[in-house]
């Protein structure tokens, strides 16, 4: 089913939460902790993985780095455990999943994303006091530096937008953009993202649905949660994408910790 975007273009109308990570809610602007509480240790396809450092998680899955030499290489039915434990040894929950995206994330670490595939087991294991590390958005959002701009193409059929990111994530984004343009999308609409980084003269192109949009004055901002199914230049370049949002992530922590300071 498809809906008119126009039809939630109403002034001052909030966009609701949505896997993408892009609905404007302040609470979420803060980093999760949870990569500091937690240790793992990894097993894949059976073979202990030593040094495995946990990047983010929420219940559908988790990113994972480990060292280059314990990356497969390839994700074909590549299977993995994780005994996740909390740093004070309190408890310990066993998950099972497979990989669904390898990353070269320096010299001698890649960035493994997985899916967890026995949730049901998960849930059980969880109390209320754990649920916190798993119950959480997909992925969490980054702002632009004021100074840099972030540009966005959005295309589908013979109708372009051009716009502004005003926040990021691993798995969408949300754009700025005038309303006499955006305003011929509609929701669950498949578009084209083309990605402007800065410093980086080629974009980044990928796939993506219209997950919502609201109005804000004369301009309606997008939500667009990615697609990447299919190989495009995203997949080929995603490690560049995430380097830049984990180097969103750890500035507006530091902006936000300077903030609370009065500095």
């Amino acid at each position: 089913m498809r809906f008119n975007l126009l039809r939630f273009l109403l002034p001052s109308r909030e966009p609701a939460a949505d896997s993408a990570g892009t609905a404007s809610d302040p609470a979420q602007e803060q980093p999760n902790p949870v990569a500091r509480e937690l240790v793992l240790r990894a097993t894949i396809d059976g073979i202990p993985v030593e040094e495995v450092e946990l990047f983010d998680m929420n219940i559908r899955g988790a990113r994972i780095l480990v060292p280059f030499q314990f990356a497969p290489t390839e994700l074909t039915d590549q299977s993995v455990a994780l005994d996740i434990e909390h740093e004070t040894g309190n408890w310990t929950v066993r998950v099972h999943a497979h990989m669904v995206q390898l990353n070269h994330w320096g010299d001698d670490r890649v960035m493994l994303e997985i899916e967890f595939t026995r949730v049901g087991e998960l849930y059980a294991q969880l109390d209320n006091a754990l649920g916190r590390y798993f119950n959480r958005r997909g992925s969490d959002r980054v702002a632009p530096a004021d100074h840099e701009r972030v540009g966005v193409r959005i295309a589908y059929g013979p109708h372009r937008v051009r716009g502004l990111a005003s926040d990021l994530s691993s798995t969408g984004l949300c754009t700025r953009a005038p309303l006499v343009q955006a305003a011929v999308f509609h929701l669950g609409e498949q578009v084209k993202v083309y990605i402007s980084l800065p410093g980086k003269q080629e974009e980044i192109e990928v796939a993506g649905v219209v997950k919502h949009g609201y109005r804000l004055g004369e301009d309606v901002h997008l939500g667009v949660e990615f697609d990447l199914s299919a190989p495009c230049a995203m997949t080929e370049r995603r490690t560049e994408y995430l380097k830049y949002i984990e180097q969103r992530r750890k500035a507006n922590v530091a902006e936000g910790r300077a903030r609370r300071l009065g500095a």
